[in-house]
């Protein structure tokens, strides 16, 4: 009987916390990375394989204006790649998207709220859900598809916000926190728990789209300012006033759905999360 999992983008942020908890319940862990080769191509590991998350993917927004073809070729043909391959061995799909709503038309949003693409990153989340969706109507794939908002914690590449005013904050060589722009709002949610709800949904076998955030919104001040109270340092912030192309002003997550149907609600405050990650840097720092 097939029961093992794969998780592609094993080794990027998200992928190696859910490999460690899948592990620690006892499932039997197949991993992709891009050493593997690349994921819009390769041979996928399969062979007793009855569930696939597809974490893997380009995700930094900023770096989808640069270079968008890099993000369609990964996270679009990629997204074709692992549907094929879950096609061929009969294998449910969890897909991880994110950023599909663009300008809230009303907060906070829900999974029926219009997708609109914002930027590059979003228009290839889109255009792979329609994709994944296509193959769940036409070849009967058990299909879940995740919407994290803005997941954060421990061991998060230093170009997003949190980890990039951390390092900022607890550098001595550093006298001033530089931001782009201190007015963004945005939903944040905490590592373990974004998780704890994926690990619950394969226990609960789901279907459908689930959205997964904390329910409320912080702007960049307002992190910059947990941030050093958490760190107890205190230094002055210069915003450089420049907003990004697309830019959304504020998002709210509408978790109800996760909590009706999969008993699922975020745990960490954003305060909570914060501490965490200042504690695991100065850690890792010695």
């Amino acid at each position: 009987m097939k029961n093992e999992i794969l998780v592609t983008g094993a080794t990027g942020f998200l992928g190696r916390h859910l490999v460690r908890a899948l592990e620690s319940q006892g499932h039997v862990v197949r991993q992709h990375s891009s050493a593997d080769g690349d994921i819009a191509s390769c041979s996928l590991p399969m062979e007793g394989v009855s569930h696939v998350f597809h974490l893997a993917a380009r995700s930094y927004v900023p770096e989808s204006w640069q270079n968008p073809r890099a993000f369609y070729h990964t996270n679009v043909m990629g997204t074709v790649n692992v549907l094929e391959h879950c096609r061929q061995n009969h294998a449910a799909l969890t897909l991880m998207s994110s950023y599909v709503y663009g300008q809230p038309q009303r907060l906070p949003i829900a999974e029926d709220h219009p997708l609109v693409a914002a930027n590059p990153y979003a228009h290839t989340k889109i255009l792979a859900e329609d994709t994944a969706r296509f193959y769940e109507q036409r070849f009967g794939i058990s299909l879940l598809i995740v919407r994290p908002f803005n997941i954060y914690g421990p061991g998060q590449r230093g170009s997003f916000l949190i980890p990039l005013i951390v390092r900022q904050v607890l550098d001595p060589a550093v006298e001033v926190v530089r931001v782009q722009d201190l007015r963004p709002k945005r939903d944040y949610l905490f590592i373990e728990d974004a998780i704890e709800f994926l690990v619950a949904s394969l226990r609960a076998e789901a279907h459908g789209i689930f959205n997964l955030g904390s329910g409320h919104s912080v702007s960049v001040a307002d992190v910059v300012q947990l941030v050093q109270n958490a760190a107890g340092v205190s230094k002055p912030v210069v915003s450089a006033d420049e907003t990004r192309p697309g830019e959304i002003m504020d998002v709210i997550a509408d978790t109800s759905h996760a909590a009706a149907e999969i008993g699922w609600r975020p745990r960490a405050s954003l305060a909570e999360g914060i501490a965490a990650v200042i504690a695991a840097e100065r850690a890792a720092r010695g």
